[in-house]
């Protein structure tokens, strides 16, 4: 719009729309791991998964030549895999991983997973004490829903 007063010339342009119009879609996840007495070894493939009914939607494979030591904090990102709703992601879970060269054992005192989004606020959960445990050269995994049970 065009507006002439006197020698002074306003021009006025529609709005444009904001990211607040859009729907919100996950960005990435943090998930904060504590360790108890026992932590990963240095040969121990990690892998986090979170998925909702139709698939991966963000995930991280740990497999770094490095140990997680017993009694520590060790924070990890995962990668968006798909982009998906708040909503959507409400009936997913989470999926702790390892695989393992020989026996493990691994106790992980508390972990706590924030999925932070394109806009708005994060959606935080928590889950644990519990034991990833396994014999020989294996795969063993567990999984927890992202309920409101284990909300934060």
């Amino acid at each position: 719009m065009l507006v002439l007063s006197g020698s002074a010339v306003a021009i006025f342009l529609p709005l444009q729309s904001t990211h607040a119009d859009a729907p919100r879609s996950v960005k990435n996840a943090l998930l904060q791991i504590v360790t108890d007495a026992d932590g990963k070894d240095d040969t121990d493939v990690f892998t986090v998964t979170v998925a909702d009914a139709e698939g991966k939607v963000l995930e991280r494979v740990y497999d770094a030549k490095e140990e997680i030591k017993p009694f520590t904090t060790f924070n990890l990102w995962l990668n968006r895999t798909r982009a998906v709703s708040p909503e959507q992601l409400k009936a997913g879970k989470i999926t702790f991983r390892i695989e393992t060269k020989w026996d493990e054992h691994w106790v992980v005192k508390d972990a706590r997973l924030t999925v932070n989004y394109d806009s708005g606020p994060p959606d935080k959960w928590q889950w644990g004490p519990f034991v990833l445990q396994v014999k020989g050269a294996n795969a063993m995994w567990l999984d927890f829903t992202l309920d409101d049970g284990h909300r934060m």
